[in-house]
């Protein structure tokens, strides 16, 4: 039987156990992608895609629950022979004319990924070393950070039809962005999005990416949490300053429509609608809660918001009281 499962395997991924292969060591700050990219996959998420595929299944026990988001550091990866065999060095182009100038190379045009307004309050955007006021629309790059102040509020239009609303005194970014257009009605959209929010509180709507199983759609926070998203409506809150936070300390998120999971290192759980978790340390797993009231206004303070224990912390405290 074990025979018969592993030609199976190999007969659904070519590549596999190919003298081709190679080994790779999970370092801390990996990802699959980025493992790929690095040894010359490909670029391109939706290239790299069969290869994700592969790799998972090549490794099940380097992955938690055998979700390619949530690989293990220090474990050894056996990669699928890579396709991209090298090209010979391109001829050398003549010497150019005594005393011509050279071609100057061309700008890299680099595409918005969508758009940023202030509805209400001061917010801006942190662009390298260049920081810009935002008014009733500005265009949104990849690794731009949005920062909103007291009392603001933003939304953020993405090219996929993913909007995102941010509360006051919050930090997002939007670390890795990509989106190909269903070419016919009957399509599906290809691409991957990667953000992270650092402080503050932001509620999105996925859009066309997070319709599909395959795309990659997550959100990071504060603890090592991460939110891995398939089409749905979800709030997130991290805070991180004990004094302002109340309950609310450390990172928590509920859902209003659809199912995240919402893990880190210590576990991973899965949240459908009208559910509420909590996670407090990087080495604490996430705990579900009832949904505090209050907990979706953006423009509600943390420490204005009452969580209620888990059914977890009630029954440690039940068997104290035991003693």
């Amino acid at each position: 039987m074990k025979r018969l499962a592993l030609l199976l395997l190999l007969a659904t991924y070519p590549g596999l156990g190919s003298s081709a292969t190679s080994l790779y060591v999970v370092k801390e700050d990996d990802t699959v992608t980025s493992i790929l990219r690095s040894q010359g996959f490909g670029e391109a998420y939706a290239e790299l895609l069969p290869f994700i595929e592969q790799i998972v299944a090549l490794n099940p026990d380097s992955f938690r629950n055998g979700n390619a988001n949530f690989i293990l550091p220090g474990s050894t990866l056996t990669l699928p022979e890579n396709p991209n065999t090298p090209q010979p060095e391109p001829e050398p182009p003549p010497d150019p004319e005594p005393f011509a100038e050279p071609e100057p190379e061309p700008e890299p045009v680099i595409q918005a990924i969508g758009q940023v307004r202030a509805s209400a309050g001061r917010a801006e955007i942190v662009r390298g070393d260049e920081t810009i006021e935002i008014g009733q629309r500005r265009e949104l790059y990849a690794n731009d950070v949005v920062f909103t102040g007291d009392r603001a509020a933003v939304e953020i239009t993405l090219l996929d039809e993913t909007r995102i609303s941010m509360g006051p005194e919050s930090e997002f970014a939007i670390t890795e962005y990509a989106y190909t257009a269903p070419a016919t009605p009957n399509d599906n959209a290809l691409g991957m999005l990667v953000a992270s929010i650092r402080n503050g509180a932001i509620r999105t709507i996925t859009g066309l990416i997070g319709k599909l199983k395959s795309n990659r759609f997550e959100v990071t926070s504060s603890l090592s949490a991460t939110i891995g998203i398939r089409g749905t409506d979800f709030t997130v809150r991290s805070c991180n300053q004990l004094e302002a936070c109340g309950d609310l300390y450390g990172v928590a998120v509920a859902v209003q429509d659809g199912k995240i999971s919402f893990g880190n290192q210590a576990a991973e759980i899965e949240l459908n609608e009208n559910e509420f978790a909590q996670v407090q340390s990087v080495s604490q797993p996430p705990a579900k809660a009832p949904l505090p009231d209050g907990f979706f206004d953006l423009q509600r303070k943390a420490s204005e918001i009452e969580v209620a224990r888990s059914w977890w912390e009630q029954s440690v405290d039940y068997l104290k009281s035991l003693f």
